[in-house]
């Protein structure tokens, strides 16, 4: 928990003192992608071929096909019952205002906050870090240019203000720490 707020604490001050650069802008309105608009991978992309069958299992139930969010018909009735709605991870949303490392976290370890109306599962056990990556790979083909620019730039800030973060979140290295510490 105090690793996820300090990751938010540090996402707004890398935000305010990165005053050189301009914060790209939502493009695209929260509607529904027709079908034939989803993005489409390289069949011979086997990572990002599985990271699109694993959204399209796992996330888009929730955040849809293409990345559009809470179906608009629901939206209001969530914001008046006071809970967050679903975030859109295209575009339009604000999925690219966070780093690799904080989007990791949330896919990883899920979201069960009394202020969302619908809880975000964990995948910790259902996906393996590789995946998760991958997944967040996927979710950046929906983002303009200079969006992923600027999400690049706060993930290469915070891994520089947090150089230990992968001995803590990461499988493959807690595994390597594990066997260590048993010979």
């Amino acid at each position: 928990m105090k690793l996820f707020i300090g990751s938010c604490l540090l996402v707004v001050l890398v935000a305010c003192s990165s005053a050189s650069s301009t914060i790209p802008q939502a493009s695209i309105p929260n509607t529904p992608i027709p079908i034939d608009a989803v993005p489409t991978v390289d069949p011979s992309d086997t990572r990002l071929t599985d990271a699109q069958y694993q959204y399209n299992l796992r996330c888009a139930h929730c955040h849809g096909y293409g990345g559009e969010g809470q179906i608009e018909e629901t939206i209001q009735q969530t914001i008046n019952l006071g809970y967050h709605t679903i975030p859109a991870h295209d575009a339009s949303g604000h999925t690219w205002q966070h780093p690799d490392q904080l989007l990791f976290e949330v896919i990883k370890y899920g979201v069960d906050s009394p202020t969302n109306l619908y809880k975000m599962n964990r995948y910790d056990t259902t996906l393996t870090d590789e995946q998760i990556f991958a997944v967040i790979d996927y979710i950046k083909i929906w983002w303009t240019d200079d969006q992923r620019e600027w999400q690049a730039q706060l993930t290469e800030q915070f891994a520089e203000m947090n150089p230990y973060w992968e001995e803590s979140n990461l499988d493959a290295l807690q595994g390597d720490s594990e066997e260590s510490d048993n010979e």
